[in-house]
Formats: structure tokens, C-alpha cells, sequence
């Protein structure tokens, strides 16, 4: 079985419907649709705060000054957000009702309803590995790490292909991740 979910029939008629589209722009809709997927991802919060693993070894994009530096190790992606993305981030994943998305385009990363532009060819590529390894047919999960060779208090937004240790994450509520 698949683990994504493709969006299609009944999506784009209910929407052609309801905007009175023609038929060639339901068509169209439809491409849109088959064309984006989506999976859940397992989300998991220390239990004590500030706790969390190390990242281990890996190779970086990093910058300080950059808004989003990227990480992979193996079988883990990461990313470090600026302070200000950070506490954007935080506000829409944990402050909302219901599941928060995480969308992925070629151009661009959103957040709920924020939208973050990528800007510069650096970033674009790695949103393209981070893509590909997120579109990897295996469960992922999500959770926080830290590294000694970043600042002290950086938090690694850690996408990774095995269970965080149960000693010292928790499960909480999931993220739906939507590649474009």
C-alpha cells in the first residue's frame, strides 16, 4: 500500500461545482491535484524541556545569517531555522487547532498559512534533497535536536527515518506534509 494519498475526483468536482468551472478547468484542477501529495508525519516533544538527541554526524549548509540551513546525515534531514522563522514556526505548529501542514514547493516552504520564500539557489536545491528523501517510501518522524558545533540553544528541526528513543520523546500530534 502507498503511503501517499493523491488528491483527485472527488476534490476537484466538489470544487468545480462550487466555483462553476468548465469542464477544461476541471481537467486542469484535476492535473493540479493528482500532482500533489501529502503523508503524515509522527511528530515527537521531548518530555522534559530543552532535552533532546544529539543530530550526530552530517554534512551542512550552514550559515548563521541564513533564515533556513540544512542538514543530512543518514537516514535524517534537518533543518535549522533563523529566530525569526523559528518563532514563526512555533506559532503556527503549535499554536493552531487541528493538524498542522508543512508544505513543500520548488520555491517556496508553508507553514500553516505562512509562506516563506526561498532565496537563493542554494536553497532550492536542498529543498529538492529534502523532497526526495521525505518522498521516500518509508515511515518518518519528527522531532527536535541540538549539535555542539552550533550555537548554544540551536534546535535542529530533525526529519528522520527512525523513532526518536522513547525514554526521552513523547508522541504528539501528527504534521501533514504536502510536496507540490
Amino acid at each position: 500500500m502507498s503511503l501517499f494519498i493523491y488528491h483527485y475526483t472527488l476534490i476537484d468536482c466538489y470544487y468545480c461545482r462550487r466555483h462553476r468551472l468548465k469542464s477544461i478547468d476541471a481537467v486542469r484542477m484535476q492535473a493540479y491535484f493528482q500532482m500533489t501529495d501529502y503523508r503524515i508525519i509522527n511528530r515527537y516533544n521531548a518530555y522534559y524541556h530543552g532535552w533532546c538527541l544529539a543530530f550526530g554526524e552530517h554534512t551542512a549548509n550552514y550559515a548563521q545569517e541564513r533564515d533556513i540551513s540544512w542538514l543530512s546525515g543518514e537516514d535524517k534531514m534537518g533543518l535549522i531555522l533563523s529566530s525569526t522563522l523559528r518563532k514563526q514556526a512555533n506559532r503556527e505548529l503549535l499554536g493552531q487547532e487541528g493538524i498542522p501542514e508543512l508544505a513543500l514547493a520548488d520555491g517556496s516552504l508553508r507553514i500553516n498559512r505562512y509562506i516563506h520564500a526561498l532565496k537563493d539557489d542554494a536553497d532550492r536545491s536542498n529543498i529538492q534533497r529534502l523532497k526526495k528523501f521525505l518522498l521516500s517510501g518509508r515511515n518518518l518522524h519528527m522531532y527536535l535536536c541540538s549539535h555542539l558545533f552550533y550555537p548554544s540553544g540551536t534546535r535542529i528541526i530533525t526529519f528522520a527515518k527512525k523513532k526518536p528513543l522513547v525514554i526521552m520523546y513523547k508522541e504528539m500530534q501528527p504534521l501533514k506534509l504536502i510536496v507540490e
